[in-house]
């Protein structure tokens, strides 16, 4: 077991099921892993009909939004100009507000509803989409650890390059952000397992390193 406050580093003693996403140590058992989602290339985007809306999704901060809620106008768009349309379970705005098509959110809902509220968009063509509004906020950064920008003379948070958790606080949490502002949204071995399990596409996971504490 690494030694306190060491980061986890994946090893040729463990081996990853690709085909459901767990992660097995030497010795055969599960260890956490947390993802940050990524959109699969050439499938479909999100673009909000007024330009100003984008800020709606960007000013999710953890608070409850469904009693003062009004979907917002969305359309859904190629890639590119280049590419053809491909349509997408997880219709991509960005990693801070997931967006969801039907047969996401049926499959996915379990772990969605405790960790945060599922809200209706609205679109041109009357396909039901949704944007999962994440409630669950974990302050599980390891900040000496990352690489992280800062605004400029402000302690404040502008980017992550690249995120380190603290896997004793992300352990049974399936959906989470941080206490930042438009942070990205992590997610659990088991929601990347149902995903692939459901043969859900448009949506691509990138593992995070854990920093283990005793």
């Amino acid at each position: 077991m690494p030694a306190p406050g060491q980061v986890r580093q994946r090893s040729l003693e463990q081996v990853t099921d690709s085909s459901n996403a767990i992660v097995i140590d030497a010795g055969g058992l599960e260890i956490v892993m947390i993802y940050l989602p990524l959109v699969s290339e050439g499938y479909e985007w999100i673009n909000c009909c007024d330009g100003a809306d984008y800020e709606i999704f960007d000013s999710f901060d953890g608070s409850p939004r469904r009693d003062t809620w009004t979907p917002v106008q969305v359309r859904r768009v190629r890639a590119s100009p280049q590419q053809a349309f491909i349509r997408s379970d997880f219709p991509w705005l960005g990693d801070h507000a997931l967006m969801f098509r039907q047969p996401a959110l049926d499959a996915l809902r379990q772990m969605l509803l405790p960790n945060g509220e599922i809200l209706p968009l609205a679109t041109e063509d009357m396909t039901p989409l949704y944007v999962l509004n994440v409630t669950r906020i974990i302050d599980a950064l390891d900040v000496k650890r990352s690489e992280i920008i800062r605004f400029p003379g402000s302690d404040r948070i502008m980017l992550i390059r690249s995120a380190v958790m603290f896997e004793p606080l992300v352990r049974s949490v399936d959906v989470f952000r941080l206490p930042h502002r438009a942070s990205s949204t992590y997610v659990s071995n088991r929601f990347v397992q149902t995903v692939q399990e459901c043969g859900l596409e448009g949506i691509e996971f990138h593992p995070v390193e854990l920093s283990v504490t005793e």
